[in-house]
C-alpha cells in the first residue's frame, strides 16, 4: 500500500510527506510532480525540476490506495484530475485546490474523489483530511455545497400552480432537512 502526493510545490510535498508518515495512512508516502502522469510523453509539457527521491519510480500497475493531488498550479486542473483517475485509478483521493470552484469539485466527485480542500491550508488540516478520506469519509467544503445548491436552485423549474399540485403527492415531512437545504449539523 502506498500514498501518492501529486504536486508541483516541492516544499509542500516534503512537509506533507514527512508529516503524513506519522498518520494512519498507507505507507510509504511517495511524491511526484504532475508530469509524472504523462507516461513519459513530456514533449511540449513544461517539466518542473524538483529534488525528488521518488522521481524515477514508474507508474504503478493497477489501482493505488490513496492519492493527494494539488490542482492549484495546474494549467488545466480538469485534465490533471482526469490523468490521476485514468493512470492511478485511486481507491481514495483528496483534491487540493487554490480556488473554491464548484464545477471542479463536482468533476472530482464524479471521478470518485472523496474530498476537496482549499489551499493554502495548515499541514495538520491536510493530514487530517487525508486520514478522514483514508478511513472512508468524505470532506467537501460547506461553501462549495452552498454554491452547488444555489446553482441547482437557479436551474430548478418554477413553482407549480395550485391546479398543478392538486394531484401531486405530498412528500412526507423530513425533520432532518434544515431550511438552508443541508442535512448535517455543523
Amino acid at each position: 500500500m502506498t500514498t501518492y502526493l501529486i504536486a508541483s510545490n516541492e516544499m509542500m510535498c516534503r512537509i506533507l510527506a514527512r508529516r503524513m508518515e506519522g498518520q494512519d495512512i498507507p505507507l510509504p508516502v511517495r511524491w511526484h510532480c504532475p508530469e509524472w502522469l504523462t507516461d513519459g510523453d513530456v514533449q511540449g509539457v513544461p517539466v518542473h525540476t524538483i529534488d525528488n527521491p521518488d522521481e524515477a519510480e514508474p507508474l504503478p500497475h493497477g489501482a493505488v490506495d490513496l492519492v493527494l493531488v494539488d490542482c492549484s498550479t495546474a494549467d488545466d486542473p480538469y485534465d490533471l484530475l482526469n490523468r490521476v483517475h485514468a493512470r492511478l485509478a485511486p481507491r481514495r483521493w483528496l483534491v487540493l485546490s487554490d480556488a473554491l470552484d464548484a464545477t471542479l469539485m463536482a468533476h472530482a466527485a464524479r471521478l470518485g474523489a472523496s474530498g476537496c480542500l482549499t489551499v493554502p491550508a495548515p499541514v495538520d488540516l491536510v493530514c487530517a483530511a487525508a486520514a478522514l478520506v483514508w478511513a472512508g469519509g468524505q470532506c467537501f467544503p460547506r461553501s462549495a455545497l452552498t454554491v452547488l445548491r444555489a446553482r441547482a436552485a437557479a436551474s430548478a423549474p418554477s413553482p407549480a400552480t395550485a391546479a398543478d399540485t392538486s394531484s401531486a403527492p405530498v412528500p412526507p415531512p423530513y425533520p432532518w432537512v434544515y431550511p438552508d437545504g443541508s442535512t448535517a449539523i455543523g
